[in-house]
């Protein structure tokens, strides 16, 4: 089974690099965003204000959210290797799929800096809010390359490294377990902070260790690319917690460490932007490159990830 499994991540991961997120519109994440939102309204009406009545909601939210998804594809999964090993590795190969996105971070970043080169910094902007969900009306283009790299250091710790990691730890399923508490969280991220209390609980413990992987990926892979990695360590240690998420904060940090600028931090979505937070040191202005650098960095943490994943469950095959 161990076996099986690892061929299923090697598959899923390739196809993600050759086709990502092809159908983003109708992919599993946004359709387990969508039923998080649908689940959530009806949940806030039916359980009263206080405290304890939302903090239960909340929870009931993440209760339905894990069972309506994970049980039903945990017995197709089963059923299907039943019926056959090969049908099995096929189905969970998609599962794999689904959980991770590394490709859009080719996708948004290539867009973002398509856009800067042409002289065109509405299409940017229109890119780089489509990526983060932030407010990004009004803003130059070094704030753009600044958010820019700070959404693609988010995109690999929570797109493509995390789901990676439980991918490796439960094979398909443990991936989507991840995927589906992650995008409850994101559904739920600007509501009370009791209802969302479960939800971003757990993603934030899910989460503790992949994005502590992630920034240290991201440190080796600076080496490899001649950046400044001394510079990466350095800032990762010490504003690693510099953003209201302190998981994705950590691989932030070693991004802009590594490409000596200076990353904003927290962004009022529903405000003009105004920067409330800062990551790194101005060392340089930030510029173009450092989206295409920002992109590099990510390639290689995420590749570097997915073989040591790929390597252990081999040994681990091999072994029992």
């Amino acid at each position: 089974m161990i076996i099986y499994s690892l061929v299923a991540l090697a598959a899923g991961y390739v196809m993600d690099m050759m086709f990502g997120d092809i159908f983003s519109a109708y992919s599993l994440s946004k359709f387990m965003e969508k039923t998080a939102n649908f689940f959530k309204d009806k949940l806030k009406a039916r359980y009263v204000s206080s405290h304890e009545g939302q903090t239960l909601a909340g929870s009931l939210l993440l209760a339905i959210m894990i069972i309506l998804f994970i049980a039903p594809l945990t017995l197709l999964l089963v059923l299907a290797y039943k019926l056959h090993p090969v049908v099995g590795v096929i189905l969970e190969s998609f599962y794999v799929f689904g959980a991770i996105n590394e490709k859009k971070v080719n996708y948004y970043g290539t867009g973002i800096l398509k856009a800067l080169r042409k002289g065109k910094p509405l299409a940017a902007r229109r890119k780089l809010m489509e990526m983060t969900g932030e407010n990004t009306k009004g803003m130059r283009e070094d704030e753009i390359v600044k958010l820019s790299v700070r959404g693609i250091a988010e995109y690999t710790f929570e797109n493509a490294i995390a789901p990676l990691f439980f991918i490796f730890i439960g094979g398909g399923i443990g991936g989507l377990v991840y995927l589906v508490i992650n995008r409850t969280a994101k559904a739920v991220r600007s509501e009370d902070i009791y209802f969302s209390l479960a939800a971003r609980g757990m993603n934030d413990v899910l989460g503790y260790f992949p994005a502590r992987l992630a920034a240290f990926l991201s440190v080796k892979d600076a080496r490899l690319l001649a950046l400044d990695f001394l510079n990466a360590q350095k800032i990762w240690k010490r504003d690693g917690k510099n953003l209201g998420n302190i998981n994705a904060s950590q691989t932030v940090a070693a991004f802009a460490g590594a490409l000596d600028i200076e990353v904003v931090g927290n962004i009022y979505e529903d405000e003009p932007f105004i920067p409330s937070q800062h990551i790194g040191d101005p060392k340089k202005e930030p510029d173009q490159s450092d989206i295409f650098y920002a992109q590099q960095i990510s390639y290689g943490a995420v590749f570097m990830a997915a073989v040591a994943f790929m390597a252990v469950r081999l040994i681990l095959g091999l072994i029992f």
